[in-house]
């Protein structure tokens, strides 16, 4: 069987004969070509650092705009420390969750997601206009276990929602990938 490769192998070089170029390149054809690859490396160099400085800029400003919209210092926040100290804690406890998944929903907004991370911006806008109106009613009528369900309802369907968005969004980036795939082969 060695035999039979090596024969095949003689032949292939032995058809190639007389083709192969054995002939010197010009002089500094080497230096030409290690200049183009340094120009290569130091071109490929500046596009990876735009390419992370980019999305790097726009996840600050997420997360600046999310810390000025959900802060959690505010005037209502303190008026509910004072009212139940509790409800506080659990209020800031769910708001750090919620502000997470939130960052997550709006980190995966393209073109393909636009709209339902659009929709899910609105509800959540909804769902805060509401949890608002507890706050108040609680500072007006005091602490009752009610209202202390109704706020923890609240802040709990936020995180649920902004779980199920993902997930929908991962559906949407997998029937994506299966689309290209499948239309690739």
């Amino acid at each position: 069987m060695m035999d039979n490769e090596r024969e095949n192998t003689d032949n292939l070089f032995a058809h190639l004969n007389g083709q192969w170029d054995t002939e010197e390149p010009t002089k500094g054809h080497q230096d030409r070509f290690l200049d183009r690859l340094e120009g290569s490396k130091k071109k490929k160099k500046k596009g990876m650092l735009f390419r992370l400085a980019m999305p790097t800029a726009a996840a600050i400003l997420i997360l600046f705009g999310i810390w000025t919209m959900y802060k959690p210092e505010t005037d209502t926040n303190v008026a509910v420390a004072k009212v139940s100290p509790k409800v506080q804690e659990t209020q800031m406890y769910f708001a750090g969750i919620i502000e997470k998944e939130l960052a997550k929903v709006e980190k995966e907004d393209s073109p393909e997601t636009k709209m339902l991370v659009k929709d899910a911006l609105l509800h959540m806008d909804a769902l805060e206009k509401d949890y608002d109106k507890i706050t108040k009613e609680m500072l007006a009528k005091g602490e009752n276990k009610q209202l202390i369900h109704a706020m923890i309802t609240n802040l709990q369907t936020r995180i649920s929602f902004l779980e199920d968005v993902l997930v929908k969004i991962e559906n949407i980036k997998k029937l994506k990938q299966n689309y290209h795939e499948n239309n690739q082969t």
